[in-house]
């Protein structure tokens, strides 16, 4: 689209002036006006008008002048150009020798249409012309075979005001050149030419609104082919959508070598701003381009890019750059190599990409090692290290607006490539030897193998993105892994020790993350060993039976993290529906306990409500059995619930006091209480607290 839009301001502009030198050709201009607005209607079929004289002057200068001036599109009488006046004149002293020189061409007020339309066709297609034939094979040996070069002299040329609107009915975009105003030094076969545009661009798809710029001096000589360009400054600054840019580049001594222009030195300067953010790079290299702007080489690329962001931690963050970037710009063809070093890591990668309009992208990523969280936004106040709101942060996070989750980036990424990492932390989760294949096509998007080693063992698992559902789905396998460290990084709570694998196979989708936790589903296991349940020490509590048993009730308490069940093995399976995992065969072991258990954990409301049945099995004098031996085979009943920052347990003692009076130990209730029984239990010691002190040896 650009080369057809520069096309087609260059062909406008030379058959302005073109006709303008052909008039002065002419003695008697306004005589041959309407001759002249007859071949355009019988070779371009367009109407040509000329409102007012077209006047001739001889002094100072030879001069032709056109009144406002308009062409039409072709085959009808719709504006397609339209000039409020020119000028063009001849030098005179070079007409004594017999040659004919132009003098400098000023165009004022020219406004011009161009259309693509829907079907690819344009309306300067009679203009710019039609596809050329290919040439012989004796003629692909030069681009200049066959070439005729231009013996031409003309003072320079001068764009006042002019307007271009350019509009692609394909991609429904609209592109319009106002205030353009170009000015140049001496055009000819052979010349030296300094060139100094500015104009205002806007855009409609992206929404854009920029002012450009461009200065410089270009050598040609057509005789020789030879091209060359010094002191080259472009600029643009103003809007692209919601973002702020502003761009330089310069460029110096750019000269041909044969089929190659090459640059000492190209410098590159951005700045864009979107809001509080802004990133700003300075890049140099020199650079090389081949014939007819088929190919570009940065070959030594360095640079420096710089972020700002009130949501790093830091608030800013500079990237240090240094690589290679090589253009075919026929094949449509990228190679980059590039290493980047931030903070403490440094990462190379390997990109290719072939295709402009749907790129296939295929790369390679290497970093040393890599903090996540330096990048990430801080926990919201109140909330743990995992990100879940406290108790006391939960009524701001309700009024909170439920984050929406936006796929629609992956649609049209076409990815294959490889990440691997060194070191990585993420949510204070520590991961070492981190591989990550990375598949991505039509809003699909898949993370296969994906491996790492961390806390004593190893991840091993994949995951699933599709864009069009919002659907994601995770299967991993943790082997080997210490769940104490691991858990307590990722939510700063010692829940759980023990060495063992964990198994997750889970799928969810959603138009925002509150949504997706609701409608997760899938399956989970765990299975531990040389462990413990932190927040509780079991058999203490039994210990404290005694005190309980004279209330005969049942008691709540805040976890403590000092306390713990200690357990040798530990396994349970969990069935995850609609965001509730359901849990329903919990099995710990220990000399002295079985555990077992039942219950739920809303992942959506972050909750919890399950209860575990403890039963003394083992008499181990060393660990305190022996002052439990009179509840054996007696199970005790704790009830867990709460949301997941503030959990609570309750003992149900009353339920521990019934089976004690059903188990072995009934007997020596029946005998404790003799006839104490029959006579209506009113005698001292008679109530069932002091009965089961006497039975505990309490």
């Amino acid at each position: 689209m650009v080369k057809k839009f520069l096309i087609a301001v260059a062909a406008l502009v030379l058959l302005v002036v073109a006709a303008l030198v052909t008039l002065l050709a002419l003695v008697d201009v306004d005589h041959y006006k309407a001759q002249i607005e007859q071949v355009a209607r019988d070779k371009l079929d367009r109407t040509l008008k000329f409102d007012g004289r077209l006047s001739l002057s001889v002094f100072p200068a030879i001069a032709v002048a056109l009144p406002h001036t308009t062409l039409s599109e072709r085959g009808t009488d719709a504006p397609f150009l339209s000039l409020d006046r020119a000028r063009v004149s001849l030098a005179l002293l070079p007409l004594f020798s017999g040659r004919v020189e132009a003098g400098t061409a000023s165009l004022y007020g020219l406004r011009a249409s161009i259309g693509r339309h829907a079907d690819g066709t344009s309306n300067i297609d009679d203009f710019i012309g039609g596809p050329k034939p290919k040439p012989s094979i004796e003629e692909s040996h030069s681009p200049y075979a066959g070439r005729t070069v231009p013996q031409f002299e003309l003072g320079g040329i001068e764009l006042i005001d002019a307007q271009l609107i350019y509009r692609d009915e394909h991609s429904h975009n609209t592109v319009t050149v106002s205030k353009l105003n170009l000015k140049t030094g001496r055009l000819a076969t052979r010349a030296s030419t300094p060139i100094d545009l500015s104009a205002s661009v806007a855009a409609t798809e992206p929404q854009a609104d920029l002012d450009l710029s461009f200065k410089g001096t270009v050598d040609v000589d057509l005789s020789q082919h030879t091209f060359g360009a010094r002191g080259l400054d472009a600029h643009a600054h103003g809007h692209v959508g919601d973002n702020k840019l502003d761009v330089t580049l310069s460029l110096d001594n750019l000269a041909q070598a044969g089929d190659t222009l090459s640059a000492g030195k190209l410098a590159l300067d951005l700045n864009v701003e979107q809001g509080p953010q802004k990133v700003s790079a300075h890049l140099t290299s020199p650079l090389q381009i081949g014939t007819s702007a088929q190919s570009i080489e940065l070959a030594r690329l360095a640079g420096e890019l710089n972020l700002q962001s009130p949501g790093l931690p830091a608030k800013s963050l500079k990237v240090g750059l240094d690589g290679s970037l090589h253009v075919d710009v026929k094949a449509q063809n990228v190679a980059s190599k590039l290493v980047a070093r931030f903070d403490e890591t440094t990462a190379s990668s390997r990109i290719a990409v072939q295709g402009f309009a749907s790129p296939r992208i295929g790369f390679d990523v290497d970093l040393d090692r890599l903090n996540l969280d330096r990048y990430l936004p801080a926990p919201q106040a109140g909330a743990s290290p995992s990100g879940v709101a406290s108790p006391a942060g939960a009524a701001s996070a309700a009024k909170a607006a439920d984050p929406k989750v936006d796929l629609s980036a992956l649609r049209p990424l076409n990815l294959a490539g490889e990440v691997r990492i060194g070191v990585l932390q993420l949510r204070n989760a520590k991961a070492g030897k981190v591989k990550v294949g990375v598949h991505a096509l039509a809003g699909h998007l898949e993370l296969a193998p994906l491996s790492a080693s961390l806390y004593e063992g190893s991840l091993n698992g994949s995951a699933k993105v599709d864009a069009a559902s919002n659907r994601v789905g995770v299967n991993a396998t943790l082997e080997g892994i210490s769940i104490g460290p691991l858990l307590r990084d990722l939510t700063g709570k010692d829940a759980l020790e023990g060495h063992g694998e964990v198994k997750l196979d889970v799928t969810t989708q959603g138009p925002t993350v509150g949504a997706m936790r609701r409608a997760l589903g899938g399956s989970a296991s765990l299975a531990l060993r040389d462990g413990a349940v932190r927040g509780i020490d079991i058999a203490q509590k039994l210990r404290e039976l005694k005190s309980a048993l004279s209330g005969g009730s049942s008691q709540a308490q805040a976890a403590s993290s000092t306390e713990k069940t200690d357990f040798s093995e530990l396994s349970a399976s969990f069935s995850i529906k609609n965001g509730v995992a359901t849990n329903n065969d919990l099995v710990a072991k220990s000399p002295l306990l079985r555990l077992g258990g039942a219950g739920t954990i809303d992942i959506g409301a972050s909750s919890i409500d399950y209860t575990a049945k403890a039963s003394v099995v083992g008499t181990l004098a060393g660990q305190g059995g022996g002052e439990l031996a009179g509840l054996r085979a007696v199970t005790v009943p704790v009830h867990l619930s709460g949301p997941f920052t503030a959990l609570s347990y309750q003992l149900d003692w009353s339920a521990v006091a019934a089976q004690a009076l059903k188990n072995k130990a009934a007997d020596q209730v029946k005998n404790l209480l003799g006839n104490k029984l029959k006579q209506g239990g009113t005698a001292p010691g008679s109530n069932l607290g002091d009965v089961l002190k006497g039975l505990l040896g309490k």
